[in-house]
């Protein structure tokens, strides 16, 4: 996950009030390592895993670093996210030592407890008391700049990542897309295959334009089913470079339309929408329910792949825009 903000952000406490920005949702009992790039130290690939995935300390360090080391990563700042009375020092020593054999620079890893952040790395009681120093409340105006660049993107911080579950969640009965289905495969065979695939783009087409404006949402439930049609998806998801953002919003509708087994080419195109704009909190929720419906629908496992080897978005881009040449 990235910004693409040119802000100056570096202060200990702009750094904690910025992860959940990074990450979409302001984390719980999380360990998050965040990597700068290049002479300027911009930042760059944002990992978060759960502490309690985290049992096998070595293991997991190896896992954060190897792939930080992938994102060529020349230093990185660790944040231990908790409200247990475990400072999971351990776990922090094997991140730091991880992070010097792969040659990166931990820059500071700090601790963020009940609202407040302490520094694991400095013992100068002058910036970093014992007792912790308060995340503003107020946000800096580097972080303004931030908070005002996701906005308009439609892009907020939500208060845990279970409240992104259930924003995505799937409606409870199966009617409307059953009911569509039908009458997409009536109109299959009065018209044929050609016609109604036209048509089925042409619909999406009009529907991308009119999630300019978020409240409008046409017939999710028929533009779900027609995505069961892989040449429909396909030509859809090829916009994902040029529109994100309109894309991106029709198909959080459509998703949220689509109950199992409707909902997996939705989901994948979410997914796969979501990492082009570096949001992968959302690419991967997207993604895990799209594999929960349906585990071996190929599009979906085979972006599981990618995402797990960490290929970055401009790669994702440019593959996109071959398939539509």
């Amino acid at each position: 996950m990235t910004t693409a903000s040119a802000a100056r952000i570096s202060s200990p406490t702009e750094i904690a009030a910025l992860v959940p920005h990074l990450v979409g949702f302001v984390p719980e009992e999380s360990l998050v390592l965040v990597c700068l790039r290049g002479p300027r130290r911009r930042v760059g690939l944002t990992m978060r895993v759960d502490l309690a995935e985290c049992a096998d300390a070595p293991s997991a360090a190896a896992a954060l670093v190897g792939r930080a080391a992938h994102e060529q990563a020349v230093a990185a700042v660790l944040l231990v996210y908790t409200e247990g009375p475990d400072r999971h020092d351990e776990l922090v020593d094997e991140v730091d030592e991880a992070l010097a054999s792969a040659g990166v620079a931990l820059q500071d890893a700090l601790l963020v407890r009940s609202g407040r952040w302490t520094s694991y790395l400095c013992g100068d009681k002058r910036c970093c008391p014992a007792e912790g120093t308060p995340l503003e409340d107020a946000p800096s105006p580097a972080l303004q700049l931030v908070q005002a660049e996701q906005a308009l993107r439609g892009r907020v911080v939500l208060p845990s990542r279970d409240q992104l579950v259930a924003e995505l969640s799937p409606p409870a009965s199966a009617g409307g897309c059953a009911a569509a289905a039908e009458a997409l495969s009536s109109d299959v065979r009065a018209r044929g295959r050609i016609a109604v695939q036209t048509d089925a783009v042409a619909a999406w087409a009009a529907a991308v334009a009119a999630a300019e404006d978020p409240r409008a949402v046409p017939d999710a439930e028929r533009l779900a089913v027609s995505l069961q049609d892989v040449q429909v998806r396909d030509r859809v998801l090829a916009w994902a470079p040029d529109r994100p953002e309109p894309l991106g919003r029709l198909l959080r509708a459509v998703a949220r339309a689509a109950p199992p087994p409707y909902d997996a080419p939705a989901c994948t195109m979410l997914a796969v929408v979501a990492w082009v704009q570096g949001d992968g909190a959302l690419a991967n929720v997207a993604l895990d329910r799209a594999l929960l419906a349906e585990p071996t629908y190929p599009l979906a496992v085979l972006v599981r792949e990618a995402l797990d080897q960490q290929v970055p978005p401009s790669v994702v881009r440019a593959w996109l825009r071959a398939t539509a040449s």
